[in-house]
């Protein structure tokens, strides 16, 4: 401590030592809790040095205050301010392998506080450290008040505090020229924000996401119609025209979408070993529907999802457009932006009634006025539930009473129509009351990757329960099925304790394998067609759309969508992952890297450099697609632009809250399955081991 005292009594001698410290953490931080891919000796140096700048800017800002107690606040509001940022990126970072961005942060309430019920989980016994300076800050400032200073004796000259603001501001200069020599155009092609914290530091990445988000908010004001040209003419080029052999396949049907929360495709078929070496399969049911021959699965089917995950997918799957590069959709545009989504499109198209199902609230990820926007004609969120008590956990009603309870409205809606399932059970942190454990837990050192097991197959079960009473009810037949994984279940920086599950060595795993992992299942069931396969095609989210109007046999080619029909033999296997990286069957292409997509072989040093351009053009390419999700969401383009089959479209104009009259008299109420049974209700067929419904 006499050292730390000495060192305090030197002029700008605290101004060094709180600077010394933040950078120590975060560079810390850096290594321990971000995966920012750092290679060479150049990027090293990068990394080294990038926390100075910002660090030297912010903190350089108490030195204007002439008061000897006011710099010593400014000093303390500084280092806390960038602490709780480190901080709080680094729980994020934990759980979702990105950073926090503006849109997060401002557009979100309840996704913000269920991400904080979470927080306890994902700390860490040596997460002290990061606030080992703020500690010391309070002791020497605030407890150990004789704890010299020596600028507190004397003010500082201006031009000397203007000096230390321009050192950090050269040092910014710098550090962003070494970063434009290593990587060209950062900040104008960068997807991934892991590059820009690589390159920039934290700060930087922090200012610089503000900044984007201000622009983007002013692309919407200044956008018009001519805006559209080059999508329209992407998209013309896009379109893959349908295969014969399953056009129309489910002409007519009614359409049950459901959402597998955070459902990845290495558990279709997985067994595990418990303790005592027995072999349980995690999820059979959902697996032989996988396998059945009336099913259109697909191994090969990447989530393409970023900081909106389970919205975002709904973006990907009833829009055929990507989420944001920050934030989420629902969120920064759900209420204000005009969609040509799926709801809305097959109203016009055949006459389908539409609903949303979800057992948690309307308010979560802004769902309510994204619903309308979509034209969802009924949306039955936890209002229209009993979710008290132990009928729900952290995220919702549990799927077993979910999918229960919604038989009650699903048999009211007239036919045909398009409904949305959206499950919760398998959430993050996956925990699971003792009394609906029929599992064992996974044998590692991380509990979350244990229950994530468990609660898989309690999502299996509950699927399967609903399954036996479509058959029952004789909606079964008269439907097609649809089934998506939304996003990972394991984050990247939990997935080297996962890969010994999945027969992989940690020690191997890079970021290669995390691409790997991004497989989601994709499921089109459809009974009665016996044609059905497991394709290997490559494909993603973008793409249900397109598969399942064609499938119902609906034309595509008046739309701007993203995606392509999986099942055409015109579809194009680049699929773009949000974050940037393109995979194909025969690569998978980071910012500059390449690994062969069967093998994980790393082969850009295998290639010259006029191989290495043609290679990255065609990456490009993919990511085109991204370039153009982002203009038509980002500047609202859709207004400009009206396909004649929703021409008729209608906005809805009464609340959710008042659905259930607007059903009563609903104009189609007797084509609906409860009419069908002469007004007498379906839920007694419905049979469900859900220990809450035993009495």
């Amino acid at each position: 401590m006499s050292n730390i005292k000495e060192l305090l009594n030197k002029r700008y001698g605290y101004f060094i030592l709180f600077l010394f410290l933040f950078w120590l953490k975060t560079y810390m931080a850096y290594w321990i809790e971000f995966s920012l891919g750092v290679s060479g000796i150049f990027e090293h140096i990068i990394l080294f040095i990038n926390p100075v700048a910002t660090g030297v800017i912010l903190l350089s800002i108490a030195l204007f205050f002439s008061s000897p107690r006011l710099r010593k606040w400014a000093m303390f509001i500084m280092l806390l301010f960038m602490t709780v940022l480190l901080y709080v990126n680094i729980l994020y970072y934990r759980e979702f392998a990105d950073f926090l961005t503006f849109n997060i942060v401002s557009s979100t309430n309840n996704v913000t506080s269920a991400l904080f019920t979470s927080t306890f989980e994902m700390m860490r016994v040596w997460d002290f450290l990061y606030w080992v300076d703020i500690m010391l800050f309070v002791y020497l400032f605030f407890y150990k008040k004789e704890a010299p200073i020596a600028e507190d004796r004397k003010e500082l000259k201006r031009r000397t505090k203007v000096s230390v603001t321009l050192v950090g501001v050269l040092l910014l200069a710098g550090n962003l020229i070494l970063a434009e020599i290593d990587r060209p155009e950062l900040l104008t092609r960068t997807f991934d924000r892991n590059y820009i914290v690589k390159y920039l530091g934290l700060n930087f990445f922090t200012g610089y996401d503000v900044f984007q988000s201000s622009q983007n908010s002013q692309m919407r004001v200044s956008a018009d119609e001519s805006d559209l040209a080059k999508v329209f003419n992407f998209s013309a080029e896009n379109h893959a025209a349908p295969n014969p052999e399953y056009f129309g396949a489910a002409e007519d049907r009614n359409v049950i979408v459901i959402g597998l929360e955070s459902v990845q495709q290495f558990l279709i078929d997985y067994e595990l070993e418990d303790e005592y070496g027995e072999i349980h399969e995690v999820m059979p049911f959902l697996s032989s529907i996988y396998d059945n021959e009336d099913s259109y699965s697909f191994e090969n089917f990447f989530h393409q999802t970023g900081q909106g995950k389970s919205s975002d997918a709904e973006v990907l799957g009833e829009l055929s457009l990507y989420g944001l590069p920050q934030g989420s959709v629902f969120q920064s545009l759900g209420s204000t932006n005009t969609f040509h989504s799926a709801p809305n499109i097959l109203a016009q198209h055949g006459g389908y009634t539409s609903a949303a199902f979800h057992g948690n609230v309307g308010s979560f990820w802004n769902r309510t006025d994204t619903y309308r926007s979509f034209g969802y004609d009924f949306f039955f969120d936890a209002e229209f539930y009993d979710v008290s008590g132990d009928r729900s956990m952290e995220y919702g009603l549990k799927d077993k009473l979910f999918f229960h309870d919604s038989v009650e409205y699903l048999e009211q809606l007239p036919q045909p129509f398009y409904s949305k399932f959206l499950t919760v059970s398998h959430h993050f942190p996956y925990p699971l009351d003792e009394e609906n454990v029929e599992f064992p837990a996974a044998q590692t050192e991380d509990d979350t990757i244990n229950n994530y097991f468990v609660t898989a197959h309690y999502a299996d079960q509950a699927l399967e329960e609903f399954f036996n009473y479509l058959k029952s009810s004789g909606l079964y037949e008269d439907s097609i099925i649809v089934m998506y994984g939304d996003h990972y279940g394991i984050s990247d920086m939990r997935n080297p304790e996962l890969a010994p599950l999945v027969g992989e060595d940690p020690e191997e795993w890079n970021q290669y394998h995390d691409t790997q992992m991004q497989r989601v299942p994709f499921i089109m069931h459809v009974p009665g067609v016996e044609n059905g396969e497991v394709f290997d095609t490559y494909s993603g989210q973008v793409d249900m759309l397109p598969t399942l109007m064609h499938l119902l046999g609906m034309e595509t080619d008046g739309y701007l969508f993203m995606g392509q029909d999986i099942l055409s033999e015109e579809h194009d296997n680049a699929v773009p992952l949000r974050n940037g990286r393109v995979v194909t069957p025969e690569y998978t292409f980071f910012e500059q890297e390449i690994y062969d997509t069967e093998s994980g072989e790393a082969l850009q040093d295998q290639f010259t450099e006029e191989e290495l351009e043609e290679l990255y053009r065609y990456r490009d390419e993919a990511r085109e697609e991204l370039n153009h999700s982002n203009e038509i969401l980002m500047k609202d383009l859709l207004r400009f632009y009206n396909p004649e089959p929703l021409d008729g479209l209608k906005e809805i104009d009464y609340l959710y809250r008042d659905q259930l009259d607007i059903l009563e008299e609903h104009p189609g109420k007797e084509t609906s399955l409860i009419e069908q049974y002469d007004g007498e209700s379906s839920m007694e067929l419905y049979e469900t081991d859900a220990p809450e419904l035993e009495e």
